[in-house]
């Protein structure tokens, strides 16, 4: 997260862990010696195909995990360096829109190969890039990045994909028993219904840590003037410790302050799915290969209908195993690439299924390259085309953000959090905004860190109130092929606030206005968006703030675009098992599986579908109704 003022509780929560020496050791990478052929090849290592792989291993299935990046910990500068993360630049908006040009921090490749971030006065010859969009290209993948924001989903989203597919193993009450499954619950007491204890993707809330060493949590200005619109009858350090993640039927529909949950130990350092891999492969009776270094550049497949699969494969083409190059730094987003590095070709075999776990740029991508897309756009490249899925790289979804900026003091206390309705929330009556802000804290989006230029100077005695936005419905975005080259990145394009989501644009406008009333009553002076007439009687600037959105919205979780779908949605790329549509053996299991991006923040939901798909696909196994071995 790049900003020039980061300070208070939520800044230094956001810039944790990655300095730590919790995860130092290494998951063994595979060696010259190695099997060619395994029951499972599981492509990519964070929250999605992390656990899969692992839980496949404990069953006594023999996984190859190919991961690109290597188990490091973060050296170099700031909070997203080069030993953890794939830089990609993306476009907020289609080709040619000047709205593209109008980020306050666009980030330019300068002629000395130097970034250089900002919307005009780049050095001469500099090329544009785009908006910074970090990733996580390590082993852990993006959850050894991110926020560890850990906000479950409202029951409506996984409701959804029953309601589109018929399969009831997606009802929201089986998905929160899956929750418990895999919860290590370090912040509630022990027996909390909802809550999981035993399981391993640890959960810890600060605000709890911080009552039991420090007493009474008192709140500032700001978080006390919500509870006062909000008619919040809790005490402030209640709300301040209230648990997002509570199993209760209003949960989804009561806005309120709450506690910032995060996928922590009891310490406060960061889980992750690295955790969870490297604790497996110290027991070296369970058959977990990882391969580090290695690129995925290929899904390799039958086509031939050949007895060697069984009937399985008669009908359609079969996934057989992963094409990959092994070598460190190889993909173009990887800012240590040494140019003209290629590695070194090798192929692994699965034997029952491939998982494509790469998220939600990297895994559309690799399906493409490997002819499994839209055909009119595969044969732009030349690719031979496997199975025409129109819907690959298509409905990419995010979570609009953008900070609300006011000057002056909002006292001593806690900031919180926040998640309220607004007047336009595009699921009845649950809730769609999330807020988080503070003293000092200007989240204005991602750019990177070495870069040269001289960043605007902030208003003084700053806060900033962030929006992140919940059930978003804009899923007009899109990832594509720049070439047939799997060590280029895609091309990756959001088309904000296309045409049938008027409400993501009209919920930020409605809490713009309301955060700029808190502002005005108690003492702070609303910055930005800026207001050159006289705010209306809400606190709306009209046309202006809706300019200043499209100029200055971002995100930072991208999903669905492989999404799961209906039988008969042709832009359906999966069934409701994660099987790819129109091929056997091949089942994508990440974030852009998801049929519509899953509340504020997609992780814990992601983590979550990759128990559900291992779970499954084990009980197939069991009850002898898996693919055959091939």
């Amino acid at each position: 997260m790049k900003s020039n003022t980061m300070k208070g509780a939520i800044s230094r929560v956001l810039a944790l862990a990655l300095l730590g020496p919790d995860f130092v050791s290494a998951a063994p990478a595979a060696t010259a010696a190695q099997a060619t052929e395994y029951d499972y090849v599981v492509i990519g290592s964070g929250p999605g195909g992390g656990p899969l792989a692992v839980n496949l291993a404990k069953a006594g299935y023999s996984v190859f995990l190919i991961e690109a990046g290597d188990a490091g910990t973060a050296t170099g500068f700031g909070q997203y360096p080069p030993s953890l993360t794939w830089d990609f630049f993306v476009n907020h908006y289609p080709e040619d829109d000047p709205r593209n040009n109008k980020y306050s921090h666009l980030t330019w490749k300068t002629p000395e190969g130097r970034y250089w971030v900002g919307q005009t006065g780049a050095p001469a010859g500099s090329k544009l890039l785009g908006v910074y969009y970090p990733r996580g290209a390590t082993l852990g993948g993006s959850s050894m990045i991110n926020a560890m924001c850990t906000w479950l989903p409202s029951d409506s989203d996984w409701n959804y994909v029953y309601q589109l597919t018929g399969d009831a193993t997606w009802k929201a009450e089986n998905m929160r028993s899956i929750f418990t499954k895999i919860e290590h619950n370090n912040y509630m007491p022990k027996g909390t219904e909802g809550h999981g204890f035993d399981g391993f993707f640890q959960t810890n809330m600060g605000a709890k840590l911080q009552a039991q060493r420090g007493g009474t949590l008192k709140g500032n200005k700001v978080v006390t003037a919500y509870a006062t619109d909000l008619n919040l009858t809790m005490s402030m350090n209640d709300l301040l410790q209230r648990d997002p993640n509570v199993l209760s039927a209003d949960r989804d529909t009561t806005s309120s302050v709450y506690g910032l949950v995060q996928h922590q130990y009891s310490t406060g350092g960061r889980y992750s799915s690295r955790d969870y891999i490297q604790t497996t492969a110290q027991n070296t009776s369970v058959p977990l290969t990882l391969s580090l270094n290695s690129l995925a550049t290929r899904i390799l497949f039958d086509t031939t209908a050949s007895s060697k699969c069984g009937s399985s494969a008669a009908a359609v083409p079969r996934a057989t195993g992963v094409e990959y190059l092994e070598g460190k730094s190889l993909y173009a987003a990887d800012s240590r690439r040494t140019a003209g590095a290629t590695g070194v070709k090798k192929t692994v075999t699965a034997k029952r299924e491939v998982i494509v776990s790469g998220g939600t740029f990297n895994s559309p991508q690799l399906l493409m390259l490997s002819g499994v897309g839209p055909a009119e756009h595969l044969s732009q490249f030349n690719i031979s085309v496997v199975k025409d899925l129109p819907g690959v790289g298509q409905n990419l979804m995010d979570n609009q953000e953008m900070p609300i900026v006011g000057s002056g003091s909002a006292g001593t206390g806690d900031a919180g959090v926040a998640m309220i309705r607004t007047a336009h929330a595009a699921y009845g009556n649950e809730r769609d905004m999330f807020l988080m802000g503070g003293q000092g804290f200007l989240f204005r989006g991602f750019w990177p860190d070495n870069q040269t230029a001289r960043l605007p100077a902030e208003p003084a005695q700053p806060y900033g109130v962030s929006m992140v936005k919940g059930s978003s419905v804009n899923n007009k975005g899109w990832v594509k092929l720049r070439s047939a080259d799997p060590q280029d990145t895609p091309d990756i394009n959001f088309n904000h606030y296309a045409t049938g989501s008027e409400y993501d644009l009209a919920a930020m406008k409605d809490v713009i206005a309301w955060v700029r009333r808190i502002f005005q009553n108690i003492g702070i002076k609303p910055m930005e968006p800026p207001c050159s007439g006289t705010l209306d009687a809400n606190g709306g600037c009209g046309k202006e703030d809706e300019d200043w959105l499209h100029k200055q919205t971002f995100g930072h979780h991208p999903t669905s675009t492989n999404k799961i779908g209906a039988d008969n949605d042709t832009m359906a790329v999966l069934d409701s098992k994660f099987r790819v549509r129109g091929v056997s053996g091949l089942r994508v299991v990440d974030a852009s599986a998801f049929a519509r991006i899953p509340g504020v923040f997609p992780v814990v939901s992601t983590f979550m579908i990759s128990q559900k798909a291992s779970d499954e696909m084990i009980a197939e196994l069991q009850a002898g109704t898996a693919i055959g071995q091939c």
